[in-house]
């Protein structure tokens, strides 16, 4: 029986690896509870009170006062430098030039945090800095170089270059200052709330103020007049009242969620955090935080499936680490379940708990809503467009009016008793007909009851592969064979349509349920590259193979030309025009070859080769059937030219690609025009044995290997061939130095 825990003082209580499904914390008080590793399966925490014991709150809110103390004297340094530069006297030989600079920089290095965050403010602050310690430098090595009669500019100069060095300091000192209070502020806040920051925040103020006139007194009154006095302690106490509201300013930012702070509140969330109620790598599927509050709480790598945040208080103060939590729009939808008109486009929402909530003409494009719960959810001209809704809960949910266009769904989506008028299967509408799919087509009749379910049931059976520039008949082939042996229930009557896309082609596969739809693209997609990939490069090696024929064919005409002296009636132009091969289109052949190889199902294919699909078998048949007999014959001559293994016990590359040939002919797998394709390669690989260092052979059997790979990548890895291919192929490829 479910524990119950309901309205009970449990601050500090150790629930650490416990098993408490279903239990209930209905109203109880968990600050400083540890349910780290707990299993915490559908328990009910419903207005629950999560985050800081009394004793870690006094300790948050005494490292705030601390880093303002800090922030304080940070802020005093700035003004104390500031108001000494714009303090003459009788040392200074010039104006008050470097007392505006390091003004300047400061002006700086605030409106670009304002703008930007204080790292950019960091940035500018320091490049400002930067330039002004080289100007400042370029001031002194020109005074030093003036010689006699200037010396009240050398001495100006190597004034400056010391101030340059101040320049930069009060720069850094500066965004410490507002650093230091930003954090101070914003820890505050998160540990204790907002009076703790009005404390910390005056702490820093006051702190800098008193520094900074007080330093500032001493400085004037010793090197200047009463005048002096009063501009220098005007001027630090700007600057040191200017350093702790910026401070104040990001920590405020930062807490209302803005992007460009928001490494300061997970710094205070980090600190508030530490000795709050943990839940780190708990189990919360179906867990109910309903109108809990969650101020600092570590939820970091806990099981949120399904886990409800519905009216939560201060979610935004929890450790959240890299949940879908940690996105403030799918945060601010938990807790709300509002989402009408807004944007979610791309949102990781794997497993969220949505039961209920309005994303009536929201934006879920290519969102991923896989295992999330969406129970009576208003999805109402919602865009779903290529939405991942994997094993999703729409059970009772509106759908009427939304875009389907290309979303994913599987035999564990839900869809029972979906309410649902009319869909539209196109995002937008199609080029001149202004039509985006709507089903039904008419738009006087709508969906009955139980329509759109059955509708979808039928989608959810099925597996649609697109192919690219057409079908390969060897490929698809190859590809189809291998996934009837994965999957014994696939036959050839599961091809449920094959639809021409412009220059694709739409596979329709019908699968039975619970397969594994993306283990079946996976399988599909590997042979069919690695058939296309043979075949590309045994089209390579032929359109070489004709080049050389060519140029072969020329040089034996010449031979026989000179020979039977048949130059003698010829004068040297039209000798030169007969003689000389006509150029070699390369391009030409490849163009072909490309051709040939995407040439659609319809129109495009060689009807010379085509698949057969009988008797529960696929084959690619046709004309082009090659007699294996001859193949096997020269294959065998070409090895036997190779020199015997000079070690009896161990075999040498004649060996070796003899063994792979047998393999090959013996392979019952592998159809007759498999077999003569991968006999060639042989031959290929047995022609480099007899000159494995020159460079033509080995990129030559660089491709045998590849188009050999190719050849039983669509076998069963059961195969004889395949098994012996893994250890004669690494092999031969050592003995000829291939990679």
């Amino acid at each position: 029986m479910p524990k119950d825990f309901s309205g009970k003082n449990l601050r500090g209580h150790n629930f650490k690896g416990q098993n408490l499904t279903g239990a209930k914390f209905i109203g109880a008080d968990i600050r400083g509870a540890n349910f780290t590793n707990a299993i915490l399966r559908e328990a009910d925490f419903t207005r629950a009170k999560a985050g800081l014991q009394r004793r870690w709150t006094i300790f948050l809110v005494t490292i705030s006062l601390f880093l303002s103390l800090i922030s304080g004297l940070m802020s005093g340094f700035v003004s104390v430098w500031v108001g000494f530069f714009l303090t003459p006297d009788s040392i200074k030989y010039y104006t008050i030039l470097p007392g505006v600079v390091v003004l300047i920089v400061l002006a700086i290095f605030f409106i670009a945090t304002i703008r930007q965050g204080i790292g950019a403010g960091a940035a500018a602050g320091a490049a400002a800095a930067a330039v002004a310690a080289a100007a400042a430098v370029a001031v002194a090595g020109a005074g030093t170089v003036a010689g006699a009669g200037a010396g009240a500019v050398a001495a100006a100069g190597a004034v400056t270059v010391a101030e340059a060095v101040a320049v930069a300091a009060a720069g850094a000192a500066a965004g410490a200052a507002a650093a230091a209070v930003a954090a101070a502020a914003a820890v505050a806040v998160a540990a204790a709330g907002t009076v703790a920051v009005a404390v910390a925040a005056a702490g820093a103020v006051a702190v800098a103020v008193a520094v900074a006139v007080a330093v500032a007194l001493a400085v004037a009154a010793a090197v200047a007049a009463a005048e002096a006095v009063a501009v220098a302690v005007a001027v630090a106490v700007a600057v040191a009242v200017a350093a702790a509201a910026l401070g104040i300013y990001i920590a405020w930012r930062a807490l209302a969620g803005d992007e460009k702070h928001a490494f300061v509140l997970k710094i205070a969330i980090t600190f508030a955090a530490t000795g709050g109620t943990s839940f780190r790598n708990a189990d919360l599927t179906d867990a109910n935080f309903t109108e809990a509050t969650l101020k600092s709480t570590d939820l970091r790598t806990a099981n949120l499936t399904r886990t409800c945040f519905r009216n939560t208080e201060k979610l935004d103060r929890a450790r959240v680490g890299k949940s879908i939590l940690a996105d403030t729009r799918i945060r601010k939808l938990l807790i709300t379940g509002d989402g009408y008109k807004k944007s979610y486009f791309g949102a990781d929402l794997q497993g969220a708990n949505l039961t209920g909530v309005n994303l009536n003409e929201a934006n879920l494009k290519q969102a991923n809503l896989s295992e999330a719960t969406l129970h009576q959810a208003n999805l109402e001209f919602v865009n779903l467009t290529e939405t991942q809704a994997l094993a999703t809960d729409f059970t009772e949910a509106y759908f009427t009016g939304a875009c389907l266009e290309g979303w994913n769904i599987d035999a564990n989506t839900k869809l029972d008793r979906v309410d649902c008028r009319f869909v539209y299967l196109l995002e937008y509408p199609q080029p001149g007909t202004g039509d985006r799919e709507r089903r039904p087509h008419h738009i006087n009749k709508c969906f009955e009851r139980g329509d759109f379910e059955k509708l979808y049931k039928k989608i959810m059976e099925t597996v649609q592969i697109l192919l690219k520039d057409g079908i390969n008949p060897e490929a698809f082939v190859a590809a189809f064979q291998k996934l009837m042996r994965e999957f014994p229930d696939l036959t050839p009557e599961s091809i449920q349509g094959v639809e021409k896309k412009e220059n694709d082609v739409l596979l329709t596969l019908k699968v039975p349920q619970g397969t594994d739809k993306g283990k079946v693209e996976k399988i599909w997609d590997e042979v069919y590259q690695a058939r296309l990939e043979a075949q590309r490069q045994a089209e390579q090696l032929k359109a070489k193979d004709q080049i050389i024929a060519i140029q072969k064919h020329y040089n034996d005409v010449f031979e026989d030309l000179v020979k039977a002296g048949a130059t003698k009636n010829l004068n040297l132009n039209e000798f030169v025009k007969f003689l000389t091969p006509p150029p070699v289109n390369v391009k030409f052949i490849n163009e072909v070859k490309s051709t040939s190889e995407s040439k659609a199902m319809s129109d495009q294919i060689d009807q010379s080769r085509k698949i057969e699909i009988t008797g529960g078998t696929v084959n690619a048949s046709g004309a082009g059937a090659l007699s294996l007999g001859d193949i096997s014959g020269t294959v065998a001559n070409t090895i036997n030219q190779l020199s015997d293994s000079a070690k009896p016990d161990e075999p040498g590359i004649k060996e070796l690609l003899t063994e792979l040939q047998t393999a090959i002919e013996a392979e019952t797998d592998l159809s007759d025009d498999d077999k003569a394709e991968a006999l060639e390669q042989v031959k290929t690989l047995a022609e480099v044995g007899k000159n494995p260092q020159e460079s033509t052979m080995q990129k030559a059997g660089k491709t045998a290997m590849k188009i050999l790979k190719g050849t039983i990548a669509g076998l069963p890895s059961a195969a004889t061939l395949v098994e012996a291919c893994s250890k004669l192929l690494p092999a031969i490829a050592s003995l000829l130095l291939l990679p």
